[in-house]
């Protein structure tokens, strides 16, 4: 699934502050933007993390976004996010979105049998566990989270708020997710099978236990996140459908969920990018 771009240039521009070793225990300064860079969280090389922490911050104040790449689970980087760093941005950029600090994630990839499914799900809860841990040290507000994530970074995000509820996780912003994959297999096109197939270890048909436990859509129940869902109408990798039952399902569990469905494919079209942010600043308040 590609990666979208569009959400860019709606985050924080930082200076870069760069950090290859593992998070040591101090206090971050918060006179300055500091960006700390692969950060490790577990014990897979592909356990790492990129934060982005603005000057100004408190732990009462600023709010924790984590984003998280998409690719369908089988590509995609944390690095797909480095247009954030895009200078002609900063001053607007933090004007619109104040008081938030970024997380950046990497997680396995699906590209031999040990790092198929549940590895990203997985390796989403062991970041989540470690921003927890370390958000005192950050300076950011622990109990104030977002997550973001486009394509398969929508699924995973979807799947930790809901399988793992806490009243931490304020929202969970979904742009072209995949929530139901036993339903995507047969409503998708084929490289929507292709990609699933890899990443699960077969059809659904073969692996029908993991199918279940890698839907979100079956854990919906109430919880104190809500959720904004973007999708496209015209979508054919990941249909409009999957997002359509997902809202219907969190809504009859009466969780709040928002959603701006618009005219165009996988990801965001241009003509849609400043009503998509629009949307999300609203969400993120």
């Amino acid at each position: 699934m590609k990666q979208l771009t569009f959400i860019m240039t709606v985050m924080l521009s930082l200076h870069l502050w760069g950090c290859s070793k593992s998070e040591e225990e101090i206090v971050y300064p918060t006179h300055t933007d500091l960006i700390l860079a692969d950060i490790t969280y577990g014990p897979h090389e592909q356990n790492k993390m990129d934060i982005l922490l603005p000057a100004g911050r408190d732990a009462t104040t600023t709010k924790v976004l984590v984003l998280i790449h998409g690719g369908g689970w089988i590509a995609g980087d944390k690095s797909d996010f480095n247009s954030i760093l895009d200078t002609e941005n900063i001053e607007y950029l933090k004007k619109e979105f104040p008081d938030m600090a970024l997380f950046l994630l990497n997680y396995r990839l699906a590209l031999s049998t040990d790092s198929q499914y549940p590895a990203a799900e997985n390796d989403i809860k062991a970041a989540m566990d470690f921003i927890y841990r370390h958000a005192e040290a950050y300076q950011v507000n622990g109990n104030t989270v977002y997550l973001l994530g486009g394509s398969a970074g929508a699924h995973l995000a979807a799947l930790y708020a809901l399988k793992s509820p806490t009243d931490r996780i304020k929202g969970v912003i979904g742009i072209s997710g995949p929530y139901d994959l036993p339903m995507l297999y047969l409503d998708g096109n084929d490289e929507s099978r292709n990609i699933l197939r890899t990443f699960m270890g077969g059809t659904p048909q073969e692996q029908g236990f993991q199918y279940f436990n890698a839907s979100p859509y079956n854990f919906v129940h109430p919880v104190p996140t809500k959720f904004l869902l973007l999708h496209g109408r015209q979508d054919k990798l990941v249909p409009l459908s999957q997002a359509q039952k997902l809202e219907a399902a969190l809504k009859e569990e009466g969780v709040e969920v928002k959603t701006y469905y618009y005219d165009g494919e996988h990801g965001i079209p241009p003509q849609h990018i400043g009503q998509s942010i629009e949307e999300i600043k609203k969400f993120l308040k």
